[in-house]
């Protein structure tokens, strides 16, 4: 199944640069480019879209207040963040407002393409520069975790839903439940994509 893509820059040489570079896939389609957050809310609205690539910095707003409202859409495409800049607000305002990753533009064509294809699999790509940033002030935090509850975490960022996740550690799926309410809790988090940040920052 090939997954149709817009790409939202206001550059139209990265665009092209980007666009071209995706064609050769053959599991990705560049669909539409947009270079400010109205065309791109227009586009989406109108065509079916899977991924969004989406820059922050546009000549009409921050490309986070454009998260939100993708995923309102009635058929709400994933959105990964793809831009210059590595601050650890702007990582974690991402993943509040519904980011399915965050990674920077320079990064090497394979860490790309695994970005892409791992949140149109519903996972959480983060640069790896994103993941320091925000580990290193709060790892104290997981220590509550039980070995258990942790290796629940690690198959929960893989992308495994609770019956994946209970297959693979041969329990029964009421119990991964039970683990990932205590992860929740004693984490502060209110659901499984926090929890998947969390995961990726401690390396898990």
């Amino acid at each position: 199944m090939v997954a149709r893509l817009m790409l939202v820059d206001d550059h139209p040489v990265v665009r092209q640069g980007l666009g071209s570079f995706l064609a050769l896939q053959n599991d990705l389609q560049v669909v539409a480019e947009a270079g400010t957050l109205a065309d791109a809310l227009e586009l989406a609205s109108t065509t079916k879209i899977d991924l969004v690539l989406l820059d922050l910095q546009l000549p009409d707003g921050n490309g986070l207040t454009l998260i939100p409202k993708l995923l309102a859409l009635p058929e709400p495409p994933r959105v990964l963040v793809l831009t210059s800049f590595l601050e650890e607000d702007y990582v974690r305002e991402a993943v509040r407002r519904g980011a399915s990753g965050y990674l920077l533009k320079h990064a090497g064509t394979g860490l790309l393409l695994d970005g892409v294809r791992s949140a149109l699999r519903g996972e959480l790509p983060l640069d790896p520069g994103a993941v320091r940033l925000l580990a290193s002030p709060v790892r104290d935090r997981l220590e509550p975790l039980t070995a258990r509850e942790r290796e629940v975490l690690t198959l929960l960022t893989q992308g495994l839903s609770n019956r994946g996740i209970a297959d693979r550690l041969g329990v029964r799926e009421k119990t991964v439940k039970t683990h990932l309410g205590n992860v929740f809790a004693k984490l502060g988090m209110r659901d499984r994509t926090q929890a998947a940040l969390w995961a990726k920052e401690h390396g898990l």
